[in-house]
């Protein structure tokens, strides 16, 4: 029995990511120093987190090396006491992890990007196994399941890695190789494809895993005009505006 496996990046794929989010996590991490009373302010806490998501995302591309949840929120405590003379503990990198994921899970400034319920429908009526492959940075996998679960999207997705469970970081191969072997259970796969909005992370970590490659770029920085999807790499890579055109690609597929 043939099998066709195609995973999702989250962030900026399938759920948006925005500076609001960022404003309303930083927001609420001074608050917490407030409470404390720590006169944190909340442009300091901003610029911490800008900090290191940076640190974090440049880490991953030059040697996809993971750093966890736990770890970049020492990291972001580390500035901020620094800043303010507060002594760091266990304590508040467990409270503002939990912060931070609660932030997200219940943020307004979330939601679905357009065509991603009806992306994932399709694949799943077409037979496909569907899959996630996530990279994470100041909070757990399991929150964004819960944010998936929040906007309906995780009944569409068969199994979920996230980085912080597996202990790799697109775009190592490691961790596209562990959502496709749970996806396969045991078969081999007629194809697999990966779509996500990140060239170095996605679109590269895919190929280097040897599945379709497929480059989410919403603002048209690749295409240029160009239709969606355009195929970049000969049956091997291409580019879409929308997520709902990846339910496109297999078809350009079937004339390889």
């Amino acid at each position: 029995m043939s099998i066709r496996i195609v995973t999702f990046d989250v962030y900026n794929t399938l759920i948006r990511y925005t500076d609001k989010l960022r404003s309303e996590v930083a927001s609420n991490v001074a608050k917490y120093f407030n409470k404390l009373g720590y006169e944190v302010s909340y442009n300091a806490v901003l610029e911490f987190y800008l900090a290191v998501e940076r640190e974090v995302k440049a880490a991953r591309t030059s040697s996809m090396a993971l750093s966890p949840p736990a770890e970049n929120v020492r990291q972001l405590l580390m500035k901020v006491a620094k800043k303010y003379g507060i002594r760091p503990s266990d304590r508040y990198i467990s409270d503002l992890l939990n912060v931070i994921s609660d932030t997200v899970i219940n943020s307004v400034n979330m939601s679905p990007i357009e065509g991603a319920s009806e992306a994932l429908a399709i694949f799943k009526e077409e037979g496909w196994r569907v899959g996630l492959v996530s990279n994470v940075v100041f909070w757990p996998g399991k929150a964004s399941r819960a944010v998936l679960n929040r906007f309906g999207l995780e009944k569409y997705i068969d199994y979920g890695v996230f980085a912080d469970e597996v202990g790799y970081a697109k775009p190592h191969p490691y961790i596209f190789d562990t959502a496709v072997t749970m996806l396969a259970e045991g078969r081999e796969p007629d194809v697999v494809m990966h779509v996500g909005d990140n060239f170095a992370e996605d679109f590269a970590g895919a190929l280097m895993s040897g599945a379709v490659a497929v480059l989410y770029d919403e603002e048209g920085e690749y295409i240029r005009g160009a239709g969606s999807p355009l195929e970049a790499i000969k049956c091997r890579g291409y580019v879409i505006r929308k997520t709902m055109d990846s339910t496109l690609v297999p078809h350009m597929l079937d004339k390889c």
